[in-house]
């Protein structure tokens, strides 16, 4: 019979064992990647975003980079995508085996120059996302969410004209401000089960339409004083705050409308939620 000495140091090994064993199925291999360029003879970025879960940064870099991406995955889990190729960059995770792993450390942070006109395509499921888009010279974007929490703000005027701005939000918050500060000709959101708060304070230096469908959920229109604004909205159930609105015909209008020297339109078309019209700035 094994000396209680031996006996011990079976147990020992024997549980040591079970917790090698065990580490797989648990551990996370945390990595970093970083890719940047500086800007040739592109004459437009192409930029596709594709991120799962955790936390997603995109701010704009100098003006003679084209990008710096910066990635924290766990090489367990995903398997990271950084490619550039004639003028597109490519940049997000393929997920492998996300069940019972912690995907919520995982972090990307990506800065684009401010000196080239970019075609943005932005797509996140579960991340906490913060965007800054001012500076950045956008022509066209696309911006999808999943279930994550996103800010969004243009902090500075767009140099281009943005031809479409589109958003689609899942069972998500949203909120976007300084939209005025795109020089978008037209901005389209589909929302479905969440809260969002469009703010369309800035620099207005054109009129804009705002085609807006929410499912249940709440909508939030932030409006400075003295833009001249029309509200179209259709749909059921949906509790609608027209705060100095006025209603004349199918359309709610500011008292100013036909004397604004910038317009917005906005159409809505909702359900199950509620639409709050804010104003911001003096009487």
């Amino acid at each position: 019979m094994p000396s209680p000495p031996m006996r011990k140091l079976r147990t020992i090994l024997a549980m040591g064992t079970t917790l090698v064993a065990a580490i797989p199925a648990t551990a996370q291999d945390w990595r970093t990647i970083t890719s940047m360029r500086q800007r040739a003879d592109e004459e437009v970025l192409r930029v596709e975003v594709q991120y799962g879960a955790g936390r997603l940064e995109l701010a704009p870099g100098s003006a003679g980079s084209l990008y710096r991406a910066n990635m924290r995955y766990d090489a367990e889990t995903v398997r990271p995508l950084m490619s550039y190729r004639s003028a597109l960059l490519r940049v997000g995770v393929d997920d492998l085996r996300v069940r019972g792993r912690n995907l919520k450390s995982g972090h990307l942070q990506l800065n684009l120059g401010t000196g080239i006109p970019i075609d943005l395509t932005l797509e996140f499921g579960a991340a906490r996302a913060e965007l800054e888009l001012g500076g950045l010279r956008l022509r066209r974007a696309r911006i999808a969410t999943g279930a994550s929490e996103t800010t969004l703000r243009v902090s500075e005027p767009n140099p281009e004209v943005c031809k479409l701005f589109e958003i689609e939000v899942g069972a998500a918050r949203f909120e976007a401000n300084h939209l005025a500060n795109l020089n978008a000709e037209r901005v389209t959101l589909k929302g479905g089960v969440g809260e969002v708060v469009l703010d369309f304070t800035g620099e207005w230096r054109s009129d804009l339409t705002a085609d807006i469908q929410m499912g249940l959920g709440s909508l939030t229109l932030r409006l400075p004083r003295g833009l001249g604004v029309r509200v179209r909205k259709g749909g059921i159930l949906v509790g609608f705050d027209s705060q100095e609105l006025i209603k004349r015909g199918d359309a709610w209008y500011s008292e100013n409308w036909d004397g604004a020297d910038r317009k917005l339109s906005i159409n809505i078309e909702a359900a199950f939620g509620t639409v709050d019209v804010n104003w911001v700035g003096d009487r």
